[in-house]
């Protein structure tokens, strides 16, 4: 009974042990570090996209009677799509992690490491992140800055807000990674799901158009979701669109709804484990 009660204690304090987080960033971050020549691809089609959506957005403007449209200036949409851009490619994760544990059976061994499985799958995601943060987003940045018009306000405040937005952002999109690669535990094939995840996620989270230019009738849903909170956000605050009180609020919705995707996960995670069979392995 006391080696049970030891064994219990001993996952408990390793389930959110830091220096174990970093070793998982660390070992997800140089697997990653492997992939060149898809960092090489990544960074063009990365361009690509902005390039594409910043011509996009100058052919639009220059049919406008306005300079001014729905609160963006051509100016301040341009950098919106940089920003958003630079944020969705450093949010990069594996969203089919689970899935292939499930699949070759490695699932097993999750249940009985002395760690949280979230918090493992976790530290996967930054890993693979920061490496695309610094490999993709930073060469896409610093061009984009040389090649286009485009204005940042210098807040130190409302730098930070930003910084705290995208963390807060981050663990939002990473639960809903997890709770997609959850449904592995009830489906074979979860790839149909994964790609509808990835549609929602892009379009409603403001990741091809900021919601501002959402036709009215959709505003109300988007409101009700949490995918704003994942890229349109976190954007609006570091270019300003967003008062420095509306970035406090947006933050305190951003806390509300991980509270509420971490209910979900857990819940997930424990129907999960009793119906876990191994496809494989």
């Amino acid at each position: 009974m006391q080696c049970y009660q030891q064994l219990k204690k001993n996952r408990s304090l390793n389930e959110m042990n830091p220096k174990l987080f970093i070793k998982f960033v660390s070992v997800s971050f140089q697997k990653q570090v492997t992939y060149r020549f898809d960092c090489f691809v990544g960074i063009v089609n990365g361009f690509l996209y902005v390039f594409i959506f910043t011509s996009l957005w100058k052919a639009l403007y220059s049919q406008f009677d306005t300079t001014v449209h729905n609160g963006y200036t051509l100016t301040a949409i341009v950098t919106y799509a940089v920003l958003v851009m630079a944020v969705r490619i450093s949010f990069t994760m594996d969203d089919s992690i689970i899935y292939r544990k499930v699949m070759d059976g490695s699932i097993s061994m999750e249940l009985i490491r002395p760690t949280s499985f979230f918090f493992m799958n976790l530290a996967e995601n930054v890993g693979h992140s920061l490496f695309h943060m610094m490999a993709r987003t930073v060469p896409i940045v610093v061009i984009s800055v040389l090649l286009f018009d485009i204005y940042i306000p210098l807040e130190v405040i409302r730098i930070l807000l930003f910084l705290v937005s995208c963390i807060a952002g981050y663990i939002l999109v990473s639960m809903m990674n997890f709770i997609a690669g959850l449904l592995s535990f009830w489906f074979i094939e979860i790839f149909p799901f994964l790609l509808f995840k990835y549609a929602f996620y892009t379009f409603f989270s403001g990741g091809i158009v900021p919601i501002d230019f959402f036709p009215e009738f959709l505003k109300p849903i988007v409101a009700l979701l949490p995918f704003q909170y994942m890229l349109y956000f976190p954007t609006t605050i570091l270019i300003g669109r967003a008062s420095l009180a509306d970035a406090q609020s947006i933050i305190v919705a951003q806390l509300i709804w991980i509270v509420i995707m971490g209910v979900i996960c857990h819940l997930m995670w424990g129907a999960g484990k009793k119906k876990l069979i191994i496809q494989g392995g």
